[in-house]
């Protein structure tokens, strides 16, 4: 299977398990909850690693966009999902964790060699 269609269906397989323990009643019943807050920010720092290898030609402030939009999203529908609700602390979280994530991928694709030869495997931008 080649690399980058992995690395899409990984990316889109994490939102539909986000979109899934976002919108359901209870998550509590599917993963254990420990410190909220830092579950939404690791969340979405591995989510925006996620899409940088899946979504590599899309600029920075695309791919966070896109996170921070799909993250307000979650939040309205948890809003008409009791006993969720909406929350401003967790769209702050989700988007610290966006920007930690995206800022680390370009950290490691400015100091790792190997590391941007695979985030931009088979694209038509081969970075060095």
């Amino acid at each position: 299977m080649p690399w980058r269609l992995l690395c899409i269906a990984q990316f889109y397989s994490l939102l539909a398990i986000y979109t899934y323990l976002g919108l359901t009643p209870h998550p509590e019943n599917s993963v254990p909850v420990f410190n909220d807050l830092l579950m939404h920010f690791a969340g979405y720092c591995v989510a925006a690693i996620s899409i940088s290898f899946a979504r590599p030609t899309w600029p920075l402030w695309q791919r966070a966009a896109f996170l921070i939009a799909y993250s307000i999203a979650i939040e309205i529908g948890q809003y008409f999902n009791p006993p969720r609700t909406f929350s401003g602390m967790d769209i702050l979280a989700n988007g610290s964790g966006v920007l930690l994530g995206l800022m680390t991928v370009v950290l490691l694709e400015k100091t790792i060699s190997p590391f941007a030869k695979l985030l931009y495997w088979k694209t038509t931008t081969q970075r060095n």
